[in-house]
C-alpha cells in the first residue's frame, strides 16, 4: 500500500506539472470509484476548473480546484495516480483520465480496486467522508514526542498496531513501522505502556527519519508503486528489515538474522537481537 512517503512524492511530482492547469475532461472508467459523488457531478464540476494546489493528509491527496471544490484521492493498496503525455493508451485496470489544458493527462490506475476519489466543497474538506476520521499528519509539526506519549500512555494494545492506526496517527503503513521500530531498537510485540520516556523519544525520532529518507528516495516500490510521473521509487533498496527475511542483520556487532512474524494478517520483519520487548514498567 502507498504510505506517507509514496504519497508526498506523487503530490511533490503533480504539484509541478498539475498546478496552473485547467482540466479539459475527466473520464471515468469505473463508477464505483467515486465515494458520495455522482460521475456525473464530478464530470460537470471539474471541468474548465483550473488545479490550485496538490495537498496530502497521512495518505490522502487534496486537489483544490478553482470555484470552490477539492478532489480528495486515496490510492488504497494498488493505486497509482501519474501524470503521462505521451500518446500510449492508458493501461489495464485504468479507471479514471484526467485531460489537462495543452498536452498531458494524469492517470489512477488501480489493480486491487481499494482506492477511491470523492469530490467536496473546499471548505468542507475535513469533513468528508475521506478524511474525517484521518489524524494527525506523521511528519507534521504536531506529531511531536509528546503527542506520541500521549497517543500510547495508559494503553495495552501492541504498539505496531498503534501505529499502524490512521484515526490517531496518519501515514504509516507496515513497511514504515517495521523500518522504524528496527531502528529505535523496539520489539514489534511490545506493548504501548511498555514503553519508557527513552523509548518513546527514540521511536518519535526513528519515524521521523525513515518517513524523511524514504520522501527523499522517492519512496518504496515493491510491487505497484510508482511516482507522480510514472517511475518507481528507490528506498526499497535501503530497507533494513521489510522483506530481508534470513539476511543478517545490517547493524555492526549484530549476529543475528532477520526474523518474520505475523501481525494481524500483516508480515511483520525485525532483528530479534537488535529490538528488545521495552519491559519498562
Amino acid at each position: 500500500m502507498p504510505e506517507l512517503p509514496e504519497v508526498e512524492t506523487i503530490r511533490r511530482d503533480l504539484e509541478q506539472t498539475l498546478v496552473g492547469r485547467t482540466i479539459e475532461a475527466i473520464t471515468i472508467h469505473r463508477d464505483d470509484i467515486l465515494r458520495e459523488t455522482e460521475p456525473r457531478e464530478l464530470r460537470e464540476a471539474v471541468a474548465g476548473r483550473a488545479c490550485r494546489s496538490v495537498r496530502r493528509r497521512g495518505k490522502n491527496l487534496i486537489l483544490r480546484l478553482s470555484g470552490g471544490a477539492a478532489l480528495l484521492v486515496h490510492l488504497g493498496m494498488s493505486g497509482q495516480l501519474y501524470f503521462t503525455d505521451g500518446p500510449e493508451e492508458p493501461p489495464d485496470h485504468t479507471h479514471v483520465v484526467v485531460e489537462l489544458s495543452g498536452e498531458g493527462r494524469v492517470v489512477f490506475r488501480d489493480v486491487r480496486r481499494f482506492g477511491h476519489m470523492e469530490l467536496v466543497p473546499s471548505g468542507r474538506v475535513a469533513d468528508s467522508s475521506t478524511l474525517r476520521n484521518v489524524g494527525i499528519d506523521a511528519m507534521s509539526d504536531e506529531f511531536s514526542a509528546d503527542y506520541l506519549a500521549q497517543m500510547l500512555e495508559g494503553r495495552s494494545a501492541l504498539l505496531k498496531g498503534a501505529l499502524l492506526d490512521q484515526s490517531r496517527l496518519a501515514g504509516l503503513g507496515n513497511i514504515y513501522v517495521c523500518e522504524a521500530l528496527y531502528r529505535a531498537g523496539i520489539h514489534p510485540e511490545a506493548r504501548c505502556n511498555d514503553l519508557s520516556g527513552g523509548d518513546v523519544r527514540r521511536l518519535h525520532a526513528a519515524i521521523h527519519a525513515v518517513l524523511a529518507e524514504a520522501i527523499a528516495a522517492e519512496g518504496t516500490t515493491i510491487s505497484d508503486y510508482v511516482t507522480g510521473n510514472g517511475v518507481p521509487g528507490s528506498f526499497q533498496d535501503r530497507l533494513r528489515v521489510y522483506g530481508r527475511e534470513g539476511e543478517p542483520c545490517g547493524r555492526d556487532g549484530c549476529e543475528h538474522t532477520i526474523e518474520r512474524i505475523v501481525q494481524s494478517n500483516r508480515s511483520t520483519y525485525f532483528c530479534p537481537g537488535c529490538q528488545r520487548r521495552c519491559r519498562a514498567r
